[in-house]
């Protein structure tokens, strides 16, 4: 009965995090596809939603979409002390002023875990999913939250990493992350080029504010021609965008 709950309970926030991820009203048939789900679980757990005001139904196009009761839900948890935009704001003030995609991860065990992503407009884009788990040294916003540890710590985490890593995820190469750790502390930010994703790349700094104790970072991804090309545009706003956290 417990793995049951647990698992209805991940089901809601892959749907949730399905429509940020689209961004329109859905059908059941296309959250089924998409999820890889049962239908008859799908449709139970959308009729729950709506039962609770948490998913609104469209009967003229047998659609789902979220409820403005959904979009205000713990808005409260991304204020920052002393300011009354949350970090939300920021980051679609951010996009809407570079019209690339904006990023926002968070360090999550040996991991660095990507919990916003606001995708660009561009048909040409570089937008991964939010929950999205990363190697801390192999994405731009983990070398910028690994800069905030010593060193020795960092080689720890590394060394955990690499002994649990097993058949699956990219070598953690202690000297050259420590190098590019050093970097970003001397910049205050950092570029990944073809790290993570081919073809893609990030320009990435930390947020100065915590929230709760937690560091996070702010990133603006995009195919890395266009990301070069655009620097001069994009990294001030991005360190500006930061300093208003």
């Amino acid at each position: 009965m417990q793995n049951t709950l647990v698992k209805s309970a991940v089901r809601v926030f892959e749907l949730l995090e399905l429509f940020e991820a689209e961004q329109r009203p859905l059908r059941v048939a296309e959250i089924v596809q998409k999820l890889g789900a049962p239908q008859s679980s799908v449709s139970m757990l959308l009729k729950t939603l709506a039962s609770q005001g948490y998913m609104e139904y469209e009967r003229a196009t047998r659609s789902y979409c979220p409820s403005v009761r959904v979009a205000f839900l713990c808005e409260w948890a991304t204020h920052m002390p002393g300011q009354r935009e949350t970090i939300h704001d920021t980051l679609r003030r951010l996009a809407g002023e570079t019209g690339e995609s904006v990023l926002l991860g968070r360090k999550s065990g040996l991991s660095m875990q990507y919990i916003s992503v606001i995708q660009s407009q561009h048909a040409l884009r570089f937008s991964p999913s939010p929950g999205v788990k990363r190697p801390m040294h192999h994405a731009a916003i983990g070398i910028m939250l690994l800069s905030e540890m010593k060193d020795e710590q960092i080689e720890l985490l590394l060394r955990r990493y690499n002994a649990e890593r097993g058949k699956s995820g990219p070598i953690a190469r202690i000297a050259q992350t420590l190098r590019a750790v050093e970097q970003a502390r001397e910049q205050g930010w950092y570029e990944s080029a073809n790290l993570a994703t081919s073809g893609a790349g990030v320009i990435a700094t930390l947020i100065p504010t915590k929230i709760r104790s937690q560091r996070l970072a702010i990133g603006i991804g995009a195919p890395v021609d266009r990301l070069h090309q655009r620097r001069k545009q994009l990294l001030p706003a991005l360190l500006a965008a930061a300093g208003n956290c």
